[in-house]
């Protein structure tokens, strides 16, 4: 058994430091629900540019990530050309993506 004071040390060197993002509140991403200009405005591609970029890089249809989060080879692109649209943060693109934060 371990008292009071070693429960908080342990539970604070053992805690997360990663900030906990809503991700549950927002919708799953579809490329399809979007516009052609927000797509431009948020990816740099129009739309069917997007598909064309999946295809001829040959993405498969999902994705694994180092965390085993699986995503579409579509999303997974369109992270990608968010992230490289502009310099972003996590929390920037949690909202579009729907997807919990990767842990450190």
């Amino acid at each position: 058994m371990i008292d009071d004071e070693e429960f908080i040390i342990l539970n604070d060197v053992n805690s997360s430091r990663n900030p906990d993002f809503p991700y549950w509140q927002y919708e799953p991403f579809d490329l399809d629900c979007l516009s052609d200009g927000e797509c431009k405005a948020e990816f740099r591609f129009w739309k069917t540019d997007i598909y064309l970029l999946k295809e001829v890089m040959q993405l498969p249809d999902e994705i694994m990530c180092y965390n085993r989060l699986v995503v579409s080879g579509i999303e997974a692109l369109c992270i990608l050309l968010k992230r490289f649209g502009y310099p972003t943060r996590y929390s920037d693109i949690c909202s579009r993506f729907a997807i919990c934060c990767p842990t450190a």
